[in-house]
């Protein structure tokens, strides 16, 4: 009986946002600051999920932050875990990390605060979104569970990033990433220090760095953390989420 719409910006760049929206869901202002401008002139009731209890938030990391193992530990390390879960949340100091739906537990931490505003406005149908709700809440853990276990071994693989996208799926599967920028042949030096075999990155490679990374062996990978591709139907993200960590772990697979 509700109507749901999936917002778009216009020519302009503005999004359209009609006048008899109930609320809207956003990912909040570190996302989605011109929406953020365009909500604050606005009288339109809105929740921003990366603000929702329960999900942990990480501070925007650069190259420099991320050292090697014999170095110093990282920075963030203490708070990872600590409140981790459907109660507290962790707010860090610092620009934060957007891409919190690389966490499938962030993911049911956005679900219960949509879950629970659904069943306000809509009363009559409390126990059906609950019921709805606890079925996507499985399928979450069974992703989480089955992804603990495709990248069980990961952990112990170090791979290259060209962009800094990944720290929520790192850090919730323990992975081991090496920042790198720069000419190929810095690229190449990270990662044999590193003793990495595979370079991720979020755009396709230009040809220079292509054709070193093919001479020197090692396996490259263009991922969309983003989601910028994904697809704009039901159960969407579960197999958007299943092939970038399968495309990972091929990586990582010797």
């Amino acid at each position: 009986p509700v109507e749901t719409l999936l917002l778009e910006k216009d020519g302009e760049g503005r999004w359209q946002i009609p006048d008899n929206l109930t609320v809207l869901f956003w990912s909040g202002t570190a996302l989605e600051p011109e929406l953020g401008e365009q909500l604050a002139q606005s009288d339109q009731a809105s929740v921003a999920l990366l603000d929702a209890a329960g999900i942990q938030q990480l501070a925007k990391r650069t190259p420099a932050d991320w050292k090697a193992p014999a170095e110093d530990a990282d920075p963030h390390s203490e708070s990872v875990g600590k409140g981790y879960g459907m109660v507290q949340t962790i707010r860090p100091e610092g620009v934060i990390d957007t891409n919190y739906w690389l966490d499938p537990l962030n993911a049911m931490a956005a679900l219960e605060t949509i879950k629970t505003v659904f069943q306000g406005v809509d009363e009559r149908n409390h126990w059906g979104y609950q019921g709805n709700a606890d079925q996507i809440v499985q399928a979450l853990w069974e992703l989480d569970t089955r992804v603990n276990r495709l990248l069980h071994d990961a952990g112990t693989r170090p791979f290259v990033v060209l962009n800094d996208e990944f720290q929520y799926l790192e850090t919730r599967y323990k992975l081991t990433t090496a920042p790198a920028s720069g000419s190929p042949e810095d690229i190449l030096n990270k990662a044999g220090t590193r003793g990495a075999k595979c370079v991720v990155a979020t755009r396709p490679f230009d040809q220079p760095l292509q054709s070193a990374l093919d001479q020197a062996g090692l396996k490259s990978l263009v991922l969309d953390p983003a989601g910028q591709r994904m697809q704009t139907t039901t159960g969407a993200y579960f197999q958007w989420y299943g092939n970038l960590v399968s495309q990972l772990n091929e990586c990582l697979t010797p």
